[in-house]
């Protein structure tokens, strides 16, 4: 891939893009400073990153980073177990600490916005970076470096500088390259991260993970252990047992680094419940439109995923689609008879729908009156 070198003291800026930290979306753009290497190693997913961050005054912004600090050794090979997941937290832009050295590894979502400043830089290098708070997303406030702003703070505190140096790196993967056992093994390693997440009311995140593990989980059709029974086992009652079943965040995963290549029925069941707990997070985060899209992914995946039904019930009841609704509903009644919270639904739902009627009727009463 051909490189452009720029003189020291140029500044580029790419495109601006969408990144999501705990507190909703953020608006992030980041500009090269100072000479850009030469070469295509870049960090990958699996890479460890040796990295450091600091905040930039408004006074600060057309300055040069500090210098990197030769004597700092480069991250090994064997730095894997030496990187430390830092509590993500709503008060704060960044997921990482700043203004020292921190290794982070590439694919994990630790910090969205950092992992992806860090895409195409190389070793060596510094680039700015700013973070701003999203226009579609109103019902965040704006964040400073050391915690939330009010949204009444002045502009000039609405757009955080930030300065990234990348020391050194190891070797990654792109996801073409990896073999189907690797793929499984990070998709489960973002289903665990997901599930984690929403437990702790970290439902930006959560439903982050998930999207990263449905992108690598699509890429594996076509590539699972050949099974002669897994579609017969899938049509079967006992797949009510299923993961499928799990409430997000209830039960622990052990399998998180699983070496095998999946079968059709595993990859089928992984699919189905991603797509649930995808459902599930963009529910809690006020996107009916989108959960329904994913609930119903789901339902078609795994017909007898309860759960999936219900929360594609309440999407439909969400948007006002009393009928579709109603049908969600009535298939958790088929499949969990004593489900109370489906019965209270669906009542929710008749009421609802009669009350729209009754309004509707009364003003086509008026207007033929």
């Amino acid at each position: 891939m051909a490189t452009t070198t720029h003189t020291k003291g140029d500044v580029t800026p790419d495109a601006p893009w969408i990144s999501v930290t705990p507190a909703g979306l953020w608006q992030v753009q980041r500009r090269w400073t100072g000479e850009r290497k030469q070469g295509d190693d870049t960090p990958l997913m699996g890479s460890v990153c040796k990295i450091r961050v600091y905040l930039k005054t408004h006074t600060e912004s057309d300055t040069q980073p500090p210098s990197l600090n030769e004597t700092e050794p480069a991250v090994s090979d064997d730095s894997d177990n030496q990187v430390t997941q830092h509590p993500r937290s709503q008060d704060s832009v960044l997921q990482v600490p700043l203004d020292r050295w921190v290794l982070l590894r590439m694919g994990e979502g630790q910090c969205d916005i950092v992992e992806s400043c860090l895409e195409r830089m190389r070793a060596g290098e510094s680039c700015e970076f700013t973070v701003k708070a999203h226009p579609e997303d109103s019902t965040q406030t704006s964040m400073d470096a050391n915690g939330p702003l009010t949204k009444k703070t002045e502009e000039s505190k609405q757009c955080q500088h930030f300065s990234l140096q990348l020391h050194s790196f190891t070797p990654g993967q792109e996801s073409w390259q990896m073999s189907p056992a690797e793929k499984w093994s990070w998709v489960q390693s973002h289903r665990q991260r997901g599930s984690q997440r929403f437990g702790k009311g970290d439902i930006w995140g959560a439903a982050q993970s998930y999207c990263c593990a449905v992108r690598l989980v699509i890429t594996l059709k076509g590539h699972t252990r050949a099974n002669k029974r897994d579609q017969k086992e899938l049509n079967e009652s006992e797949e009510q047992d299923s993961p499928t079943q799990d409430d997000i965040g209830e039960k622990e995963v052990t399998d998180t680094q699983s070496p095998h290549k999946p079968t059709e029925k595993e990859y089928r069941t992984m699919k189905a419940e991603l797509h649930s707990n995808l459902s599930l997070c963009q529910l809690k985060l006020n996107q009916p439109a989108k959960a329904r899209d994913s609930s119903t992914k789901a339902t078609a995946l795994d017909p007898l995923s309860f759960k999936a039904w219900y929360r594609l019930g309440q999407a439909c009841l969400q948007m006002g689609d009393f009928w579709e609704a109603r049908q969600a509903f009535t298939k958790v009644l088929e499949l969990q008879p004593d489900s109370a919270s489906a019965r209270t639904a669906l009542k929710q739902v008749n009421s609802k729908a009669k009350e729209v009627d009754n309004k509707l009727g009364q003003r086509l009463s008026k207007m033929f009156s």
